[in-house]
């Protein structure tokens, strides 16, 4: 008997592996750049530095699951109060959760249109992809990806939302 692969299976475990990867490869980066030595024992972690670095592969996790960065971020909050010497790698791993919570809800949206063989979700899966790298990549100030990242996703799902709507009898 053939496998019958959904969306909510299928995205939940993709978008968790491309966060961690991505998230995990960007925040060593930053880790890496926020370590060089300064002057006199000090590091560019101890300057305003460390809230102008986000590499661009830390910018693409964000802008592909914001909605669950900032729940996760709204979550680890507490942690970082209780204990600020946690790297930051550890603080924003509540984040993964959300991640799998949201592209599960995301496929059943999509399950309830479309299959997976269908072209057209996958379509609108590699353009918002597209829309995430290429907010990642261009410059638009040291934060300006995220407001970036909300316009996408308000227009992804009003889009979306749009095209999911079972047709209207007349």
């Amino acid at each position: 008997m053939a496998r019958r692969y959904r969306f909510c299976t299928v995205l939940p475990v993709a978008q968790c592996v491309l966060a961690g990867a991505f998230g995990g490869w960007g925040l060593r980066e930053r880790s890496g750049i926020l370590s060089r030595p300064l002057f006199e024992g000090q590091t560019l972690w101890d300057s305003t530095a460390r809230f102008h670095v986000w590499p661009w592969p830390f910018k693409f996790a964000v802008i592909e699951n914001l909605p669950a960065f900032l729940a996760g971020v709204l979550l680890s909050w507490p942690i970082s109060i209780v204990k600020p010497d946690l790297p930051e790698a550890v603080q924003l791993s509540p984040c993964l959760l959300l991640v799998a919570f949201l592209w599960y809800r995301i496929g059943l949206v999509l399950d309830r249109r479309w299959t997976v063989r269908e072209k057209i979700p996958w379509i609108w899966l590699t353009v918002f992809t597209g829309a995430g790298v290429a907010g990642a990549v261009i410059p638009i100030g040291y934060t300006g990806y995220i407001p970036y990242a909300a316009l996408v996703w308000l227009v992804t799902a009003i889009l979306v939302q749009r095209s999911t709507r079972p047709p209207q009898s007349a």
